[in-house]
């Protein structure tokens, strides 16, 4: 596969694709990699340009910064975009017992999915499944805080 170069038009066109598409969209299986080293890129060029002392320089700084900041917020989105399916695609898996497509996923979306996916079963079996057989729930719950001070 082609190393994919990350640019803001890329990321805003990944970030496209999630919002308008109900599935979970494929991504590089190095984008964190790459993405963090486009952000690192672009905070090296901000330091380059806030020692420039010209008229100039000063817009650019503010230019890089500007896309720096909309680029965090692409990639904010995007995560909650993504994330939000995976909830849905591991709920559902839990209520239907049948196994989701994951191949989209990322290794870290993946680990999410399936530990969700342990964790919504579990309270399931142990609290819904238990009470259709006429028994009280059994889970170990945590113990409650006292959150006076």
């Amino acid at each position: 596969m082609p190393e994919v170069i990350i640019t803001y038009e890329n990321l805003y066109e990944i970030l496209r694709r999630e919002k308008y598409k109900t599935e979970l969209q494929k991504i590089d299986k190095t984008f964190y990699v790459d993405v963090v080293k486009y952000l690192n890129e672009k905070e090296a060029i901000l330091e380059s340009q806030s020692k420039k002392d010209s008229i100039f320089a000063s817009t650019e700084v503010e230019k890089t910064r500007t896309q720096l900041k909309n680029l965090r917020k692409i990639l904010k989105e995007l995560y909650e975009k993504r994330e939000n399916k995976i909830i849905q695609a591991s709920l559902f898996a839990s209520r239907s017992n049948m196994a989701q497509d994951t191949s989209m996923m990322l290794p870290e979306e993946l680990a999410f999915y399936n530990e969700l996916s342990n964790t919504f079963t579990t309270y399931k079996d142990n609290i819904l499944i238990k009470l259709l057989q006429n028994k009280l729930p059994s889970l170990k719950l945590p113990e409650q805080k006292d959150l006076k001070t």
